[in-house]
């Protein structure tokens, strides 16, 4: 956790820095991360205030890999419906805040204008409320008010199913339904527009995206997609979205999941990521202050796994640099999906692992800017847009 370090931020000047260099941009600039699902792992007993075992996030990881903002999924297993899922999304915002409550040196909400600026000036965490999925409203328009009351700031309009006033991208992609936003959804949209709530179009189908795009009159803000030009998948964004979210001011936020950066996912390669899993662990655990030793350890695994076709780093880099091509350094962020995924590239294998990311993109020819925008100046910027001046 950092505070605005505006003079040591001055100081590491774009002409100046390299990739020798990534841990003190790291730790001066303010990391986000659009999607996060740690939460499904509390609401089944997992840890999430203490180092855990499992998973690929918790407090302490989370100081550790630098991070500043943390969108938090509220998402609802599918077998939960009608008043039984409103009740768990409920009780998984609370979860949140009771853990807030138990940490207030290390986790802050923020909700509302200048809460944010006050998180990281303090040097803590700050979380945002995130739905991901609104099948838990049940169309409702004053549940929306009432999620707005206890904090949602940012809303996933749909899952991997459709309702009745928005429609998904898995079913729009299978032509199980016509698409786009219904009359009511619409009117949902303009409701969070007035809000000042982010509208994550994440999971949307390309119809209901474009509907979303000509109704809403604030950035477009993807939390977790990735480019359909290198990984054919309905979760992700054609350049003309990405074009559209440039347009708007608006962000995506890169997922880390292989399944939607690379097509070479299968059971073979997937027990190989596992075993490769295991391999980065045991480095971490061999040089625990990650050195010179661990940095050329850590680039030989990546450049193994590389040549075996597996999905690395470098495939997280290949899919941001693609959307930076098309919508601009401003317009890309990161949205890991940890906790929510269970596979993991190499080499980005937990959210400690992130200032391997700032380091791989200044090895790629990124500037100091662009980084500090891709991996946290982004998000702000549309956050300070919709949320701090509604």
């Amino acid at each position: 956790m950092r505070t605005y370090m505006f003079v040591l931020t001055a100081l590491l000047s774009a002409s100046l820095l390299s990739a020798q260099d990534f841990r003190s941009l790291h730790s001066s600039a303010i990391v986000a991360d659009g999607h996060n699902d740690i939460l499904g792992r509390v609401m089944s007993g997992g840890e999430m205030e203490s180092r855990a075992a499992e998973g690929h996030s918790d407090l302490p990881r989370f100081r550790e890999g630098g991070m500043d903002i943390q969108l938090f999924s509220i998402w609802v297993p599918s077998d939960r419906k009608g008043d039984d899922a409103w009740r768990f999304a409920l009780d998984e915002i609370d979860s949140l805040k009771a853990i807030a409550a138990r940490h207030p040196e290390t986790l802050a909400l923020v909700t509302g204008p200048g809460m944010m600026s006050g998180a990281l000036s303090a040097g803590k965490l700050a979380g945002v409320i995130a739905l991901e999925g609104g099948r838990c409203i049940d169309g409702k328009r004053e549940r929306i008010l009432e999620l707005y009351r206890r904090g949602m700031r940012s809303f996933g309009l749909t899952w991997n199913y459709s309702s009745d006033w928005a429609s998904c991208s898995k079913d729009e992609s299978q032509g199980k339904i016509p698409g786009g936003l219904s009359a009511k959804g619409k009117s949902f949209v303009r409701l969070l527009d007035s809000l000042g709530v982010l509208i994550d179009v994440s999971h949307l189908g390309e119809r209901s995206f474009w509907d979303v795009a000509a109704t809403s009159t604030h950035p477009l803000f993807a939390s977790h997609s990735a480019s359909k030009v290198l990984r054919d998948h309905h979760r992700n964004l054609t350049d003309d979205q990405l074009r559209a979210v440039a347009n708007s001011g608006g962000v995506v936020m890169t997922n880390f999941f292989p399944g939607f950066l690379v097509s070479s996912l299968n059971q073979k390669s997937t027990a190989r990521l596992r075993e490769f899993e295991k391999r980065a662990a045991a480095l971490k655990k061999k040089h625990p202050k990650r050195g010179k030793a661990y940095l050329k350890e850590y680039d030989r695994m990546v450049r193994e796994a590389a040549t075996e076709g597996l999905c690395t780093i470098n495939d997280v880099v290949a899919h941001i640099d693609r959307m930076v091509r098309i919508a601009g350094a401003a317009h890309v962020g990161l949205g890991s999906d940890f906790d929510g995924i269970n596979l993991t590239p190499i080499g980005l294998n937990d959210v400690t692992d992130l200032p391997m990311l700032t380091r791989a993109l200044l090895k790629h020819g990124y500037t100091g800017e662009q980084v500090r925008g891709i991996i946290g100046g982004n998000f702000l910027r549309v956050w300070n847009a919709v949320v701090e001046h509604k």
